[in-house]
């Protein structure tokens, strides 16, 4: 009979180790170590909004025609639908068009912040009307921060996205080359979602701005090499409608182990559950 008490007392000893061990296993999670919305500007794309980023930098070339950065507003720029911020209904918004080649590139470096670790999250939102043939609407994820001169948005570039005038779908331009991802133009924007998985591989959620619903994921292989340290944001003589940015956020998991005074607590809770149990097993 000593025996069977003997060994019931040790597998109840053995449930509450396990059950410990589970409910105190480290818990990723992941936190926004940077941030920016329209929001956070007045009435102008100018300076460094949120946090965690850069200051912004802005390269244009008029050509012939015009081009440049804007705080764009749904009250009087029509192309702009749902990526616009709450409450403002502002984004950044870009225009090039008119005579020649014209071209607006916006520049943003990431501080401290800069996706290097399995698990690190960029998100961007994107938003256009039609572009004219040769036009392109998109963003590059860079490796240091090279703005020197007009041209200079896809030096030392690891990531690619964007819209090509004449083209039918949206494309990824990485290390496998050029990549038609099969999603058709939209006027609704787009929510993007980069997340690192090793420094060379990555995984690209892409939904509908409209309802953020999925329109697709896929896994890819970065061009280039080192960490992901600034983002740059084109409109390349797009010319019939303006393009719309939003929504700008670095995010990483990380893992939270539990206080020591949260452990000696459920320690001592499980000791006196074993003594109670104890005593009605007969030691």
């Amino acid at each position: 009979m000593g025996e069977d008490h003997t060994m019931n007392l040790k597998k109840l000893i053995t449930l509450s180790l396990i059950n410990l061990a589970i409910a105190f296993n480290s818990q990723a999670s992941l936190i926004t170590v940077a941030g920016d919305d329209a929001n956070n500007y007045g009435n102008q794309w100018l300076g460094n909004g949120g946090s965690g980023f850069d200051e912004w930098a802005f390269i244009t070339d008029s050509a012939g025609g015009s081009a440049s950065g804007f705080l764009a507003n749904k009250s009087n720029n029509n192309d702009l639908n749902n990526i616009a911020s709450n409450p403002s209904d502002n984004a950044w918004g870009s225009y090039a068009n008119g005579g020649g080649f014209n071209q607006f590139e916006a520049y943003r470096g990431f501080s401290n912040n800069s996706l290097s670790q399995a698990g690190d999250v960029f998100q961007l939102s994107i938003e256009h009307g039609a572009i004219t043939q040769g036009g392109a609407v998109g963003f590059v994820l860079r490796n240091q921060n090279v703005r020197n001169s007009i041209g200079d948005y896809n030096q030392l570039s690891r990531f690619e996205f964007g819209f090509i005038g004449g083209g039918q779908n949206y494309s990824i331009f990485d290390g496998q080359g050029t990549i038609d991802t099969g999603i058709g133009f939209t006027d609704a924007g787009l929510n993007l979602t980069f997340t690192l998985l090793t420094p060379d591989l990555y995984q690209l959620d892409i939904f509908n701005a409209f309802d953020n619903s999925l329109l697709q994921s896929r896994n890819g292989n970065l061009k280039g090499s080192g960490s992901i340290d600034s983002v740059s944001l084109y409109n390349r003589d797009a010319e019939l409608a303006d393009a719309f940015f939003n929504n700008l956020a670095i995010r990483r998991s990380v893992t939270s182990v539990p206080e020591p005074s949260t452990w000696v607590l459920l320690c001592l809770s499980i000791v006196a559950l074993l003594m109670k149990s104890k005593r009605r097993l007969g030691f």
